[in-house]
């Protein structure tokens, strides 16, 4: 048996046990340096041999990265100091490598540098992560632009507050109501702004906001001049995956407002409702649902006059999926004294459907009877479109355009629990491209997602009925199939996308003959989930691949 020293121990850790690559340079006289040592995974991952041990970068190394290397190595005998950089390189499968060098210095007794110790990490998970990254932050920037607009250019002010109530930013509102520059409004708590008389509401008001309940509350907020303004002021949470890490402070001037209101004494409760929703349009109807008064808004926000629908059946715009759902909240507001909020669609004169939100509020007479209902109604198109887009980008892979993996299982589910009722079976096919990698490898992510793309778009065309197909990610993606009855008419289906690939992918003058592995599974059984289907589909995915490519495989079981 051999005898194991600790030295050559220690060696063989260097060399076996350490799996980033480390290189050991002899410093030579005239500031040249030579290979001493290289460790086993620079043989693995790189084109060196251990015939490079005792030559010099330019005998080893093409010239533009011996001249680099030289470079490097000659700073770090100048500065007698470390040094780290990163840099990139293809391994012996040429393969594109990103990675991160540590130089470290080594000195004898005499204070001579004798050998530089080179530290060569791989971060080339780390680095694609980031330009991927990169990428959704540019998307998500210019999505976030819309939004940033809609925030700037409210008509009420906008504060936005830390946790602590400390303002951290708002709107060109925010700003004209308070009247300083937003350098002098930033890190200041929002109670310092507010009248000494109602400090004490507003840290009440905004503490029970962190427990969840919004209302407005009126408060004098003290402008830069000293004026105290009357607002109506409410606090939103805003939440990040979950958790409250700020509020927006929302505060609309009513001064005008509350001008208006005075002037207006008789039916102040009415008046008091429309001074604040000036800009929505104002509806009265009594306990038959008659309109009583509609106001001259609605000309402008839903395109019609008001003079013209006062003798109209009640409801008659409203879509008639909507009326029954808007009346039986009207009839419980009038029967329990209760306010009610609807979100329905109108028929806008001009536009045709758009989403309005009602908001309607009971008035009693003086011997509790109902009275009538005010009913305030706003335009909130906008808003349901940011959450359908909202929507979209939570379910729709936004490189195909297919579902996404969170939609699929929650469809694929749904069409379980209905085949369970109706006895249908279900069919699940997951399929990628053999070999895509060297295509990414060897053409770029940007030739790669092209060729994803146009094989999405096939996949799709693929499709009949209630059957879908989704990208689970990277080049793979999944299928579903409905009101199966044989696996003969999976096998046809089959057919059918293979057919669809044969003809070569074109992309950026490039041409790809693409073949694809298939893994299918079926849901005979009872208690079956989609995700033990998806696990079976991947292992018969996998199965085909290494029987043979450009075929499928069926798991029962």
């Amino acid at each position: 048996m051999e005898k194991v020293t600790a030295s050559s121990f220690f060696m063989r850790i260097l060399m076996e046990g350490i799996k980033e690559m480390v290189f050991v340079v002899k410093v030579d006289e005239a500031d040249s340096f030579t290979y001493d040592f290289f460790n086993q995974a620079v043989l693995e991952k790189t084109g060196l041999t251990p015939d490079a041990i005792g030559k010099a970068f330019s005998e080893v190394c093409p010239e533009e990265m011996a001249n680099f290397l030289y470079e490097k190595y000659k700073e770090v005998i100048e500065t007698k100091k470390k040094t780290s950089y990163e840099d990139s390189f293809y391994s012996k499968e040429n393969r594109l490598l990103y990675s991160e060098t540590l130089l470290t210095p080594l000195y004898d007794e005499t204070g001579k540098c004798t050998h530089i110790v080179s530290l060569v990490k791989d971060i080339t998970n780390e680095k694609r992560a980031k330009l991927e990254s990169a990428k959704i932050h540019d998307r998500l920037a210019e999505r976030s632009a819309s939004y940033q607009s809609l925030f700037d250019s409210n008509a009420s002010a906008i504060f936005t507050l830390d946790f602590n109530g400390r303002i951290m930013g708002g709107n060109s509102a925010s700003l004209e109501l308070s009247g300083y520059v937003r350098e002098e409004l930033l890190e200041e708590n929002f109670v310092r702004f507010v009248s000494v008389e109602d400090q004490n509401r507003a840290k009440e008001h905004f503490q029970l906001s962190k427990l969840g309940e919004i209302k407005d509350e009126r408060l004098q907020i003290a402008n830069k001049s000293g004026q105290l303004i009357s607002c109506l002021v409410k606090f939103i949470a805003i939440k990040v995956k979950g958790t409250i890490t700020g509020f927006y402070m929302v505060a609309k001037n009513m001064t005008e407002l509350d001008e208006i209101s005075r002037l207006y004494k008789a039916g102040e409760e009415n008046f008091q409702i429309i001074a604040e929703n000036v800009h929505d349009v104002i509806v009265l109807m009594d306990e038959h649902r008659q309109y009583l008064y509609i106001s001259p808004s609605s000309e402008n926000i839903f395109g019609f006059k008001a003079d013209s629908v006062l003798q109209k059946k009640d409801y008659y715009q409203i879509h008639a999926d909507d009326i029954h759902r808007v009346g039986d909240s009207f009839d419980h507001a009038a029967k329990n004294s209760t306010t009610f909020r609807e979100q329905l669609r109108l028929l806008h004169k001009n536009r045709g459907w758009i989403w309005i939100e009602v908001a309607g509020t009971p008035v009693f007479g003086k011997d509790n009877k109902f009275n009538h209902m005010v009913i305030v109604a706003r335009d909130i198109s906008i808003q349901k479109e940011y959450e359908n887009q909202l929507k979209h980008f939570a379910y729709i892979d936004a490189l195909t355009e297919l579902p996404n993996r969170r939609y699929f299982q929650e469809y694929a589910t749904e069409r379980l629990e209905m085949g369970k009722e109706s006895r249908k079976k279900l069919a699940l096919l997951i399929l990628d491209i053999d070999d895509f990698k060297q295509i990414n490898d060897q053409w770029g992510h940007e030739v790669g997602d092209g060729v994803i793309q146009q094989f999405g778009q096939r996949l799709n065309r693929c499709m009949h009925g209630q059957d879908i197909a989704a990208r689970l990610g990277g080049d793979e993606f999944i299928v579903l199939l409905t009101e199966v009855e044989s696996e003969e008419q999976v096998t046809k289906i089959t057919d059918v996308i293979y057919q669809a690939m044969k003809m070569p992918i074109s992309v950026q003058e490039l041409s790809f003959e693409i073949s694809i592995s298939m893994g299918i599974t079926m849901a005979p059984e009872e208690g079956i989930s989609i995700s033990t289907m998806m696990k079976r589909a991947d292992l018969a995915m996998y199965k085909a691949k290494r029987q043979e490519k450009n075929s499928f495989h069926v798991s029962l079981a």
